[in-house]
């Protein structure tokens, strides 16, 4: 009995410095991440532009470090306005390159609200996977849609997403088909 404690407190010891440098590195690439996440609950009104803005903290986060990147993955919900009035809540994985700052986000949402064409207005739900790339606190990349339910069963198309990191809210385009 009196080894088992001797060898625990040996491990306790020995992992000590380990857990002090993996916090130090962790740390400041949780600070690289968007600080719009941290925003309070926002509705879906106040601009026709093509927006949209955090719907509240991430959950379930979880960020583990790799050879000198990490790696965060993570749900979120976002409020769109513009041409898709509504929310989505999904999944995302991104990676940050602990020695430059930048690096790249990807993931699916499921946009749940409206949606107007040049045809009209319909509701449903629709997926929309997406990939960005970030560097200098901006972000930018494609998105498309597919799968949609209801009003947009037939509807499918494709886009750009850019925004900033610090608050995790930007603009979109978006071209729509249908099937």
């Amino acid at each position: 009995m009196e080894t088992n404690r001797q060898e625990d407190q040996e491990v306790k010891v020995e992992t000590r410095p380990i857990i002090i440098v993996l916090t130090l590195l962790v740390v400041p690439a949780l600070m690289l991440f968007p600080l719009g996440h941290a925003s309070s609950t926002t509705t879906c009104t106040g601009t026709t532009s093509n927006a949209f803005v955090p719907t509240g903290p991430p959950t379930n986060v979880v960020t583990n470090t790799v050879g000198g990147y990490a790696i965060t993955k993570e749900n979120f919900g976002l409020c769109f306005t513009g041409a898709f009035n509504g929310i989505t809540q999904g999944k995302v994985t991104i990676v940050v390159s602990l020695s430059t700052g930048n690096g790249i986000f990807f993931g699916q949402n499921t946009f749940t609200g409206t949606v107007t064409t040049s045809s009209g207005t319909s509701s449903g739900t629709i997926l929309v996977p997406f990939a960005a790339t970030f560097s200098s606190g901006n972000f930018q990349g494609p998105y498309t849609l597919y799968g949609g339910t209801g009003g947009l069963k037939d509807l499918g198309g494709f886009g750009t997403i850019q925004g900033s990191l610090t608050t995790f809210s930007g603009t979109y385009t978006a071209s729509f088909f249908t099937s």
